[in-house]
């Protein structure tokens, strides 16, 4: 009976409908979305349904607006796949109709919405970049740029994103969209909540505060969202470590949390418990587990769009409450549930596909949960001693890897590119000690590969492919990134709106160009290859029976391992060690680097530095075997942190003797092996061999005369028979005239490494953001100025200063300083230098010859290290001019067989 009534009703409804669709089709009306709403509450709608209803009408423009209200209606009830689906479908009636009006505007705006809500960001951004540069609705062009402020949050590009929301949050401000400015101005918010730049953050709270006074009642729309969202992120940005305040974090928390109960709104109480658990977590506080717990059992609107992410945030810090108080199997559990949940995976410690981590739109937080499971298999590593956490270790850093691998991919931003390399940075020092522990020497020496200088190797592989681009297109890529590099060096002194606008303005520009670009030459993007690291097996093929590589990595006070590593490599052996005591190493290197600075005066400061010294040299090079195998050998070294700033060859091999390590070992360094190859495959072709540059006096009266500077320059052309610039003829214009086609470039002069490192010449100076915009070809690039190696540490790259920007514009090798040099030594030595390469010795060997020449003519004070350590090779050691033994050999060879030929010939005669 019940079956009966149920077939009836159903043909009654398809009755109705029939009639109802008819009538509708009759009249030519198209249905409205409260029509559509009405509608699926009878029957369920489908694609027949609907194409049926489209092929029923007769104009185009019909058709389009049915679509469009499909569309909306799908995404009104959650069902993001079909909203995409009918609003492309109304965009190419818009292509038939041959329409760009205020509705094709919207329509567009929706699309690329759409696209963000099903995850496809990088279509998502194509098209609200369309939409954002139309200047048909301008309320849509602002709306668009906000959401590409979402886009690149969920990629991970922060400050990319961070600036799109300013931009079109001024934008609406200017049309006084009120409601649109408060939506974006917490979503701002939200974003700034992941960045670690004080400036932003301050920024995102004045937002907040501006925005809260347009609500004043709860007759505003929203209000209880709004007011919730302002609030919790106050609450957040108040309790970042670089705006930590207690009080008013807790006070905002403390708000969302009454607010959410009198509305019993169950999610957002959720959300308001687990803020407030965080945050009481931070301070080491045990109510903190109740807050954390609370948010999981109020948390039952599965239907909520950011359900997933509540629960997996929930237990990342349930695992960290757990990782405080030691419980090491529960924290596991809890970092396994928030990873499964973000990932959408079916069991728990399931590794996500490549496509998942494309897909996610959690990665900032993923981030977050995957160190945390690394710090916690960490300590049940050392609490069991069993390998499988190490194991597990090692897969955990993949996937960070992957991740990390896939945002700098697709971010431009170097703010950006940077903070994620620092992050990544912690993640591989994880990775090399676990593989040391493990026994794995490939692996170990791949992560000590990643964790060095890997933006600015991948920038060098990709300039390089760029130069196969059509000159004109090239010329105009130079100059966006003159001028965003110009704008970029304005704004760290200057805080004017109308200089970040321009910048904005530009790089909007200029990713349009390239996006242009990539449509006509897809060739050329799709040949671009990532940058492949060099394994150990092909470091061991590479390098001859007389050098020797280590590379090290440094584990800060944050690490929960107890010792640093390296790894050594020769021609047949690989040997991986460990630093211990770091907390003398760092002790060690303050000294070190202090004394280095200033000739050392007196028998206390000797003994000082040589207790140092030494110190250092026993803990870098900890075994006997070590120290006997880099004996009368080529070492390369590739430091990690702050070993960046010292020289090795200084160290003291025996207190006894007081003997220095170049005494019988050549050093260079290589920022990785990976770049070295990279880096040495360019082709390079120089016209001339010497390029000398020596301003001698300065417009500038802070810095002093370099009275032997000229003398310097000279004498070294005296051997190389190049071209010498001295004194007020050395311009920054007559440098990059000049420097462009030399072999070897010489510059003797003064260098500041302030929070913008330059070269001064005699009227002007050269910044290092113009170093990326220009092209050399040498193979050796020798700054004899002060402190040109120094600059602004960041990990997992290394320092940005000038021997950086100089190998970024092509060269293959750099000498450069550590400290303030003396005018009168440095003479000396690059005299030397220069005739040791003149005489055909590679780069490395000619450096060392002249220092150890400097030692032995020298003695008492002027022996310190200050006179001649402070310069170091950097990049390729090969010679710079190649002997000519060949050409003797053949010609040696010739005349042999010249003389063996006429002697035959006439012992022949004699015969006859």
């Amino acid at each position: 009976m019940i079956l009966y009534v149920n077939l009836l009703t159903n043909k009654v409804i398809i009755i109705l409908f029939t009639l109802f669709t008819f009538n509708y089709c009759f009249s030519q009306k198209v249905l409205s979305i409260k029509d559509i709403e009405k509608l699926s509450s009878k029957i369920e709608i489908n694609s027949q349904l609907i194409d049926s209803l489209a092929n029923k009408l007769n104009s185009l423009e019909s058709k389009k607006e049915l679509y469009h209200n499909f569309s909306r209606f799908f995404r009104i009830y959650g069902d993001n796949k079909s909203a995409l689906k009918y609003g492309n479908i109304e965009l190419t009636y818009f292509d038939k109709l041959n329409l760009k009006d205020k509705k094709y505007h919207i329509a567009l705006h929706l699309v690329g919405c759409y696209y963000h809500d099903n995850n496809q960001f990088l279509k998502a951004i194509e098209i609200l970049k369309k939409s954002a540069r139309l200047d048909i609705y301008p309320k849509k062009a602002a709306q668009s740029l906000c959401m590409l402020g979402s886009c690149y949050r969920a990629k991970g590009d922060i400050k990319k994103s961070i600036n799109y929301y300013k931009k079109g949050i001024s934008s609406l401000k200017k049309l006084n969209n009120k409601k649109s400015i408060v939506a974006h101005s917490i979503n701002l918010a939200l974003t700034a909540n992941f960045s670690n730049n004080i400036s932003d953050i301050q920024d995102a709270i004045n937002y907040l505060f501006k925005v809260d006074s347009i609500i004043k009642n709860k007759s505003y729309p929203n209000f209880f969202l709004d007011v919730f969202n302002i609030n919790n992120s106050l609450g957040n940005l108040y309790s970042k470590k670089e705006t930590f305040d207690i009080k008013k974090s807790k006070y905002h928390y403390l708000k969302c949390l009454r607010l959410s109960k009198q509305e019993n709104k169950y999610f957002f109480l959720s959300l308001a418990s687990m803020n407030y658990g965080e945050l009481l977590l931070k301070i080491k506080s045990d109510s903190s587990i109740y807050y954390l717990n609370k948010s999981l059992i109020k948390n039952t609107n599965k239907k909520h769009q950011n359900y997933n992410l509540l629960k997996a945030e929930s237990h990342r810090n349930i695992a960290n409450y757990y990782f405080w108080k030691k419980n090491l199997k529960k924290a596991l559990k809890s970092i396994n549930i928030s990873l499964k949940t973000s990932f959408n995976l079916e069991i728990e410690d399931m590794s996500p596909t490549k496509f998942q981590l494309h897909k996610t739109s959690e990665r900032l937080n993923i981030s977050k949960a995957l160190n945390t499971k690394i710090q916690i298999l960490n300590q049940l590593y050392l609490k069991t001693d069993d390998s499988k956490y190490l194991n597990q270790i090692i897969e955990t850093v993949n996937i960070s890897d992957q991740l990390v691998e896939i945002i700098l991919e697709d971010s431009t931003e170097s703010s950006t590119q940077f903070s994620w390399r620092n992050n990544i940075s912690k993640i591989y020092k994880y990775g090399i000690y676990a593989a040391r522990l493990l026994g794995s020497e490939n692996l170990q020496f791949q992560y000590l590969e990643k964790n060095k200088a890997f933006l600015l190797t991948q920038s060098i592989n990709d300039n390089n492919y760029s130069l196969n681009l059509p000159n004109h297109i090239v010329d105009e890529e130079l100059g966006y990134k003159k001028q965003i590099l110009q704008l970029e060096d304005q704004t760290l002194t200057s805080d004017s709106k109308k200089l970040k606008d321009s910048l904005f303005d530009i790089k909007f520009a200029y990713q349009s160009f390239k996006d242009s670009i990539q449509k006509i030459y897809p060739e050329h993007f799709e040949s671009k290859k990532k940058v492949e690291l060099t394994s150990l097996q092909d470091v061991k093929q590479q390098i001859d029976n007389n050098t020797i590589v280590i590379s090290y990595a440094l584990h800060d006070e944050t690490t929960t391992f107890n010792a640093s590593t390296g790894l050594l490599i020769s021609k047949n052996k690989s040997i991986p060690f460990s630093i211990s005591n770091i907390e003398k190493l760092k002790t060690d290197l303050n000294i070190y680097r202090q004394l280095l600075a200033r000739p050392l005066s007196n028998k206390n400061k000797i003994k000082q530095y040589n207790t140092a010294a030494n110190s250092l040299y026993n803990s870098l090079f900890p075994t006997d075997e070590i120290k006997d195998l880099i004996q009368n050998k080529k070492v390369v070294i590739i430091p990690d942190d702050n070993l960046q700033n010292i020289p090795f060859e200084a160290f003291i091999t025996d207190t006894t003797s007081n003997k220095y390590l170049i005494e019988n070992t050549d050093i260079s360094y290589a920022y990785s092996m990976s770049f070295l190859n990279v880096n040495n495959k360019i082709s390079r072709t120089p016209e001339k061999d010497f390029a000398g540059f020596a301003p001698v006096e300065f417009e500038n009266e802070k810095l002093a005369t370099l009275q032997h500077s000229a003398e310097e320059i000279y004498s070294i052309n005296n051997n190389l028979n190049g071209i010498t610039l001295t004194g007020e003829n050395v311009t920054k214009d007559s440098f990059l005239t000049n420097a462009s086609d030399a072999k070897i470039i010489h510059l003797a002069t003064h260098a500041d490494i302030s929070r913008k490192p330059v070269i001064h010449f005699s009227k002007d100076s050269l910044n290092l953001h113009e170093l990326y915009t220009y092209k050399n070809n040498a193979d050796l690039v020798v700054l004899s100025a002060c402190e040109t190696n120094v600059g602004e540490l960041k990990k997992g790259e290394g320092i940005l200063n000038l021997a950086r920007g100089f190998f970024y514009s092509g060269s293959k090798s750099v000498v450069s300083s550590l400290w303030k040099v003396n005018d009168v030594a440095t003479t000396e030595l690059m005299t030397d230098f220069y005739t040791n390469l003149k005489d055909h010795q590679s780069k490395s060997e000619a450096l060392n010859n002249a220092k150890r020449k400097y030692l032995k003519n020298h003695s008492l004070s002027e022996k310190s290290p200050y006179y001649w350590a402070s310069f170091i090779l950097i990049g390729d050691t090969n010679p710079t001019f190649e002997s000519n033994s060949l050409i003797y050999w053949i010609l040696g060879g010739i005349f042999i067989v010249f003389l063996f030929f006429f002697s035959y010939n006439k012992l022949i005669n004699k015969r006859k």
